[in-house]
């Protein structure tokens, strides 16, 4: 398989997918160090805790995956939803302070200025009456004025 396509692929799985086929491949994996920890030639004692190490690796590991996924699906929920509102009520765009009022108080300014970095193509930042700060949805129009 191409490495690009093993990427693509785990991109677009689910924390589930990414959890079940890690716990599946699991032993497989720890044979592995245990044979390549044999091969060091380590006392018991090392052995084990070398084992530990790893274990404890693997476990950030799933854990820091399953931390960065739920960020990212976060920051896909709420353009959707900036989106789906500027689109409903033909805005092109709204400030950050109508943003919590109407969809989620919750949103910082610096989460939802970080929008446009990570949906660069869809959203992009905006600045309205009164110089407040706000976020825009890209459209054909913006396209065109760009170019």
């Amino acid at each position: 398989m191409d490495p690009k396509t093993i990427l693509k692929t785990l991109k677009e799985a689910s924390p589930f997918d990414l959890f079940l086929i890690s716990f599946i491949a699991l032993p497989f994996v720890f044979e592995a160090w245990l044979r390549i920890l044999e091969k060091l030639e380590l006392g018991l004692c090392a052995m084990y805790w070398s084992f530990v190490i790893v274990l404890l690796g693997y476990i950030v590991g799933v854990v820091a995956m399953l931390v960065g996924s739920n960020r990212e699906k976060r920051r896909e929920v709420a353009k959707d939803q900036i989106i789906g509102y500027l689109t409903a009520n033909s805005y092109k765009m709204m400030t950050l302070e109508t943003i919590r009022e109407k969809i989620n108080q919750v949103y910082t300014n610096d989460f939802l200025n970080s929008l446009p970095v990570h949906f660069p193509n869809e959203i992009r930042r905006a600045t309205l009456k009164g110089n407040k700060p706000g976020l825009a949805r890209i459209t054909e129009e913006n396209d065109e004025s760009r170019t």
